[in-house]
Formats: C-alpha cells, structure tokens, sequence
C-alpha cells in the first residue's frame, strides 16, 4: 500500500462516521496521532484507537464488526479488538488496552484528547504528551525511534 494523506482522510472521513453514535470520549493514539500533531516523518501502518468497551459492543453489534482479542501478547492485550473495514488503511479499536511495563499491567487512558483537523477530516487525537507517556510504556526500539523523533527529552540514551 502507498500512503497518502488523501487515503489518511478518506479513513478518518469513514472512522468518524462510524464512531458517531458513540456515548464514552474515544481517541486516535500511536503513529497515526504524531502524523496529526504535524510529525510527517514519522512512519506508520494502521490508526489506531482507544473507545470504552460499551461503545466497542455498540459497535460490534451496530457494524457487524468481530471482536478479535485473543488474550494479546506478553507485551500488549486489550479486551475488545476490532478492526472495521474502512479502507486501504487499517483500523485497529481498542478498548481496556494494557502494556506490561514496570513488572505490570498498566492501563492505557486518555484523559483529555484535541480535536485536530486532516482536510476536512476533525478527529479526536491524544494530545503528545499522553503520546509519548504511551511510547515510554511501550519500550520497543521503534518506540524509542518516535520518541526521539518528536523531540521529547525522555528518550533512553544507549550505553555502550
């Protein structure tokens, strides 16, 4: 697939629509929030999104959309995963969504998303540095690549 902000929009066009009858505040975080932010050099293969798991349920019955969580990995797990078919770009939403991180689960929470424009595209994004706390959770090379990438002061530097 050939990114372009033309196929980004027409996703987040069709995402908005679909998270419309949604009750709980639901958010974009990840690669595809930092594009948002202006990061256009930060790559990325999916959008993925936080909702609550009754508007994941809603969805699911509403859309027609499966439920995929199957128990995560050793590192990620969410309760819902749903993956909508809204296009070329993949969609993954999330809802109870955890990292394991410091010898433990920790919860991943948006408390007070912006809303930010792609054309004519508003979607609600996790502000950076919810972004970047997520990132740190997260603790893979690629993390630590976005972070820096973005400029945050938090970024591990390698001891050799």
């Amino acid at each position: 697939m050939v990114f372009s902000e033309a196929l980004l929009e027409e996703t987040l066009l069709r995402l908005t629509s679909l998270m419309a009858d949604c009750r709980d505040r639901w958010c974009i975080f990840g690669g595809a929030a930092l594009y948002l932010h202006g990061h256009r050099n930060i790559p990325f293969s999916d959008v993925d999104i936080l909702a609550s798991t009754a508007d994941c349920e809603r969805l699911c019955c509403a859309a027609n959309i499966s439920n995929d969580a199957d128990g995560g990995t050793d590192r990620f797990r969410s309760k819902v995963l749903l993956h909508p078919e809204l296009g070329t770009l993949k969609v993954e939403i999330m809802s109870d969504f955890e990292i394991f991180a410091k010898g433990a689960w920790q919860a991943v929470d948006i408390e007070t998303p912006i809303e930010l424009q792609l054309g004519s595209a508003t979607v609600p994004v996790a502000r950076l540095d919810k972004i970047a706390s997520i990132l740190r959770l997260s603790g893979r090379g690629k993390d630590f690549s976005r972070l820096a990438l973005i400029g945050h002061p938090d970024v591990p530097i390698a001891v050799t």
